[in-house]
């Protein structure tokens, strides 16, 4: 396993692998410059004796710079990886459902190019117009998927109205506790679109690095998502939901497991909106000396909600796989889908959510790297 792990950093055996282990490397050296320039900046405002406008002044200058260079990153892998998959289609290594693929594919593209657009003219006519673009594709998503799943060709769900109830459910669970604890209605700055940017980009290249994959969706990775979770932690709930959301459609073009319009939202949007809630222990004030407990807290929340999510969805779509499980490793539990369900999520989202957990608790032990969170937790109250 320690083999297959160092692959990751290290695999250059075919086109698809290669770019994995390119844009891996890049994503952390966007992460290094981006942490070094604000660390530059911070020393030179207190040793250089940099007044207040031209510390704001040159802070926009490497938002911005991070802003388009990582915004590039992004186009760049989403049009690399399509590339790569189109390859493997053709060389019959893959599948490709174009009424699912190529929406998803349009939709991150927009949102690139929106993002790109708001970094470019912050005003308000803009984002209304980026919203209502990204909102009509997202419509055309859903749509596409219905119409897919009317057709038979997705196979038959398991449980209809349990998919439904499922994903209502817990996306109001998230979005109630995500608006409830963070009250700011302050919107996207250039600052959080560069974070966000960053953070969307260093998750992706992660998600590449497992451990572990299982047969029908999901991984044990390298903390991919950690990134998301200190954005979350660093620019409130609402911002992280949104954020992870994002993530959940790179997710679905990168790992494909759609069968039902519900099921989608409760494996991807749902879920990877869950992660945004890491900030909502600090969201709601408590624990304000103690960063450590909050990410703590907040982190496990933020699991719980993603692994009940993947749970309603293992019972309602895939819960009828659980008997042919049952029979190859003789054990007719698992031929209750709730059971069946349970099992599979703790396989990789536990072990995932304490990977996660220690990593950014060791990050947090850092003085400096507190100070930092702090630095931009505060910027988003003013």
């Amino acid at each position: 396993m320690l083999n297959d792990i160092k692959n990751y950093f290290a695999n250059f055996n075919g086109t698809t692998n290669t770019c994995r282990t390119v844009f891996l490397w890049i994503a952390v050296a966007l992460v290094i410059a981006f942490i070094a320039m604000k660390c530059g900046l911070m020393l030179k405002k207190k040793y250089a004796n940099y007044s207040e406008e031209q510390y704001l002044v040159a802070n926009r200058g490497i938002n911005k710079t991070i802003l388009a260079i990582t915004l590039v990153f992004a186009t760049a892998v989403i049009i690399t990886f399509a590339a790569c998959y189109f390859s493997e289609v053709a060389k019959g290594d893959d599948t490709l459902m174009p009424i699912l693929f190529y929406p998803l594919l349009v939709l991150a593209i927009l949102a690139v190019v929106s993002a790109i657009t708001l970094a470019i003219k912050p005003i308000k006519q803009v984002k209304i117009i980026s919203a209502v673009v990204c909102g009509a594709a997202f419509i055309a998503v859903l749509v596409c998927m219905i119409v897919y799943y009317a057709s038979g060709d997705a196979g038959e769900a398991f449980n209809n109205v349990g998919l439904y109830v499922s994903a209502i459910f817990v996306a109001a669970i998230i979005i109630t506790l995500a608006f409830i604890a963070d009250k700011r209605k302050n919107s996207f700055d250039t600052r959080a679109i560069a974070f966000a940017a960053v953070c969307v980009a260093l998750s992706f290249a992660l998600s590449y690095i497992r451990v572990f994959k299982m047969p029908m969706g999901g991984s044990i990775t390298f903390a991919s998502m950690l990134p998301l979770m200190l954005f979350a932690f660093m620019f409130g709930s609402k911002k992280g939901l949104l954020v992870g959301m994002i993530y959940g459609i790179l997710q679905a073009i990168q790992d494909p497991w759609i069968i039902h319009p519900a099921q989608f939202a409760l494996d991807y949007l749902v879920a990877f909106g869950a992660i945004g809630l890491t900030g909502i222990i600090k969201d709601f004030g408590a624990f304000k000396n103690n960063m450590s407990v909050q990410f703590l807290l907040g982190a496990l929340i933020a699991g719980i909600l993603r692994f009940l999510s993947h749970y309603f969805s293992g019972v309602f779509a895939f819960g009828a796989y659980g008997a042919g499980y049952a029979e190859d490793y003789n054990m007719p539990a698992l031929a209750n889908p709730y059971f069946y369900s349970f099992v599979y999520q703790c396989l990789y989202i536990i072990p995932e959510l304490i990977i996660v957990i220690i990593v950014g608790l060791l990050a947090f032990t850092s003085k400096n790297f507190r100070r930092q969170v702090e630095t931009y937790s505060a910027s988003r109250n003013r």
